[in-house]
């Protein structure tokens, strides 16, 4: 469904939006908003404001645990509450720049970058988001973190297990005791005599076992789209593999591989989206995806399917992703979508989820994405399953802008890449019917953004974080928080952030929160978009 709330008068309300540089009690790091660096024009909120519609909630993945993605399904949706545009309000703060916020009963616990310099694991107040604790390394063994790997890393069982520089993978464990918050690393590992020393882990998960999964493997980010043989992987070969519960690792490599997405997992299988690189890098290329699991023959790693898809030429133009550029999403306990790199016009793939080894094709469905000639995407498409159908919701990213350092982000604000150049819509929801084994494009909103969306399954309602496109091609960079029913999708409001530069969330993805807040990491900081009392 396309809708521009412009031309519906009727639906138009024009209300006031309280931009604050504090929330609700006027402390902590909210004290210290991110500066607006161009003039806060356009309206401030438009559309009107919603009710609550709640849906069934979220499939819980084992084991649990918090992600970038929100879970180890890649869901990115919450049980959690959003704002539904009732006096709302906006905050922000510019001191810590949080890339994945992980709420853990009634704790909140991130890596982030502190005061634009400063790569660190930090413990939060959850209301004034003032530091509790922070852990910047390195190690005794001199071990790196470093912000790039946080979108890959998770929170498990109390600690914050993510990537370092190198071949390593850290975990910080969080301890609150009698109000005193500790952050200390109880694991270091080096895995330097196992996969090499030049190599770099991507990602890390544990699965339902105990055992810790890793991938090697990096994206680059090239200033144009890609010609085949450049494939924008740092390396053309990668390594899977996983440490046991007693420290043995077990692994295998792929030559002419690239690992550009997170993973996910459910139980004791894990899901890995591959893409050509090398060799492999070439005119009508293809992709995979893996299912795998632990075992005890061989090298240790049962394949439970390879899928084939199509990666076809090159990189779109604004890509990063040489192959799919989207992380695998479960849907339910049955399904999983990706994306290909089809030439011309994406597809979502809709796959069954490994119960058994298959030497059959999984594929379900497939169906085109957006417009011909101006469809790609580069982020989460995640995954919720309403009880009847499976649903992905897609974010169209083509001819998108370069990345943005996400250090020293106030260099970057007057940049070039601070225009979103998007030709085409925009955002979409994609269901597949197992009753009849149909998948279609259920709607279609004209909201061009960079970054990934979040479900709220207690308001039914999806939200995105985008700049204006209109206002984008004058040179203002205005920043809007919209709000789309997900049943209808019915544009229902948006909402004013904020002007310029260090507002741009920069391909990041929106978080919800207990509180009933969104939040965003931006280049500046962190901003928030809540109701206030009515």
């Amino acid at each position: 469904m396309m809708l521009n709330i412009r031309k519906v008068a009727s639906m138009l309300l024009f209300l006031s939006v309280h931009t604050k540089g504090s929330s609700g009690a006027d402390s902590g790091a909210w004290q210290t908003p991110v500066a607006a660096v161009q003039p806060l024009v356009g309206p401030p909120f438009e559309g009107h404001s919603a009710q609550a519609n709640p849906m069934r909630p979220k499939t819980k993945y084992s084991p649990f645990s918090l992600t970038f993605h929100r879970d180890s399904g890649n869901t990115r949706a919450e049980d959690y509450p959003g704002p539904l545009g009732r006096n709302i309000q906006v905050s922000s703060a510019a001191n810590i720049a949080p890339l994945g916020l992980m709420w853990d009963d009634g704790r909140l616990t991130t890596g982030a970058v502190y005061n634009e310099t400063t790569d660190c694991i930090v413990a939060l107040d959850p209301e004034t988001f003032d530091i509790k604790a922070k852990w910047t390394g390195p190690t005794d063994k001199g071990t790196q973190i470093s912000a790039v790997f946080f979108a890959y890393s998770s929170f498990y069982q109390g600690r914050f297990v993510t990537a370092a520089v190198g071949p390593r993978i850290i975990e910080i464990e969080r301890t609150d005791i009698n109000n005193q918050t500790s952050l200390e690393l109880v694991a270091d590992r080096d895995l330097s005599d196992a996969i090499g020393n030049s190599t770099q882990i991507f990602n890390t998960g544990y699965d339902g076992d105990g055992n810790l999964w890793f991938t090697t493997g990096a994206l680059g980010f090239p200033d144009e789209f890609g010609e085949p043989g450049d494939s924008s992987a740092t390396s053309t070969s990668i390594t899977i593999g996983y440490i046991s519960p007693s420290g043995t690792i077990r692994k295998f490599e792929l030559l002419h591989t690239a690992v550009e997405n997170t993973i996910a997992i459910s139980g004791s299988v894990v899901y890995v989206v591959t893409g050509p690189a090398g060799e492999s890098d070439h005119v009508g290329a293809v992709g995979h995806l893996y299912a795998l699991e632990a075992c005890s023959e061989g090298n240790g790693i049962k394949i439970l399917f390879k899928e084939e898809y199509d990666a076809g030429d090159s990189r779109k133009p604004g890509g990063t992703a040489r192959g799919s550029g989207s992380s695998p999403g479960l849907l339910g306990d049955e399904y999983i979508s990706i994306t290909d790199n089809a030439n011309g016009q994406i597809n979502a793939l809709f796959f069954k989820q490994a119960k058994n080894p298959s030497s059959g094709s999984n594929l379900v469905c497939k169906v085109p994405l957006f417009t011909a000639n101006a469809s790609s995407t580069d982020n989460a498409v995640g995954g919720y399953f309403n009880g009847e159908t499976y649903s992905i919701i897609a974010t169209n990213m083509y001819n998108g802008p370069e990345p943005i350092s996400i250090w020293n982000a106030s260099i970057t604000a007057d940049s070039p890449s601070q225009k979103v150049e998007i030709p085409a819509p925009g955002i979409a929801r994609v269901d597949f019917d197992p009753r009849d084994g149909s998948c279609k494009t259920v709607w279609e909103v004209d909201v061009r953004a960079t970054g990934i969306p979040i479900l709220s399954t207690a308001s039914g309602i999806v939200y995105q974080y985008a700049q204006d496109h209109e206002m984008a091609l004058t040179g203002s960079y205005v920043w809007y928080l919209s709000a789309i029913d997900y049943r209808t999708g019915e544009l229902l409001y948006r909402v004013r952030v904020g002007a310029g530069g260090l507002y741009n969330n920069n391909y990041s993805g929106l978080f919800l929160g207990p509180d009933g807040a969104i939040y965003a990491y931006v280049t500046g900081g962190v901003v928030k978009i809540y109701d206030g009392v009515v």
